[in-house]
């Protein structure tokens, strides 16, 4: 008869941090009336100054930077993009694309601005919660509540009967801030570009419209740079066709 030993700490241990992962990565809670999501940013290249990130009693209150100067360049990262992407989930954004046509001598063009930018009473109730150190980089939950007209705003792009699609973005890791904000336009036109592709025999002139953040975004990296993965309400305002060749 062969008897198995079991290591009753160990178990017990990956019990927990499987717990743990459940907790953080498999929650999907409802955004009508707080978004909240998970972002990170590179940490420093200096060896040993998060170690006692899991010390600090922050479980319950916002990131300050005066209580973690060691984190400072990590939270100016995450504060950077937060109110970006907050943006285009409370907002949204006007795309205009026009695409590629090498018959024509016209190259490919896209351009995204906000629909409405957040003021600043809106970027002031942004909430950075509950930190933590994964490997090589630094988390927190970012949580904001939607104001009446907010929730209101989510409701009626939910209600439009307007198509939910999805894009793919990339852009270089060492343009930080910006190289997110690339890889998020890519994503964009991705989703504009293959969307009518489709659908349109003949390739138009320009389509412009609107693209709403509906999910909280991916953002990961793959082969040495920034992915993205979005999430959209489209709303297409207009298709101008060639009127001739």
């Amino acid at each position: 008869m062969h008897i198995v030993k079991i290591n009753i700490k160990k178990v017990l241990i990956l019990f927990l941090l499987s717990c743990i992962f459940v907790n953080v990565y498999g929650q999907k809670a409802s955004q009508e009336n707080m978004i909240r999501i998970a972002l990170w940013a590179e940490r420093d290249a200096y060896p040993g100054v998060f170690d006692e990130v899991e010390n600090k009693k922050t479980e319950e209150s916002n990131i300050k930077e005066e209580d973690f100067n060691e984190f400072s360049v990590p939270i100016k990262k995450i504060k950077e993009i937060t109110p970006f992407i907050l943006t285009g989930m409370i907002y949204g954004w006007n795309v205009e694309y026009v695409p590629y046509d090498k018959a024509r001598n016209v190259q490919e063009y896209f351009s995204f601005t906000p629909i409405q930018t957040l003021s600043k009473e809106e970027t002031l109730a942004i909430r950075y919660k509950k930190p933590w150190v994964d490997e090589s980089r630094l988390w927190c939950w970012i949580e904001y509540d939607r104001t009446d007209f907010q929730k209101k705003l989510y409701e009626s792009w939910k209600a439009i009967k307007t198509p939910k699609v999805r894009g793919e973005g990339f852009a270089n890791l060492s343009e930080g801030f910006y190289g997110i904000e690339e890889a998020f336009s890519q994503a964009m036109k991705n989703t504009v570009r293959e969307y009518w592709r489709k659908r349109i025999k003949n390739k138009p002139r320009e389509i412009s419209g609107r693209l709403y953040l509906c999910e909280p975004p991916l953002i990961g990296i793959d082969s040495g740079r920034y992915k993205v993965t979005l999430d959209f309400f489209m709303e297409t305002d207009r298709i101008i066709e060639y009127k001739m060749f």
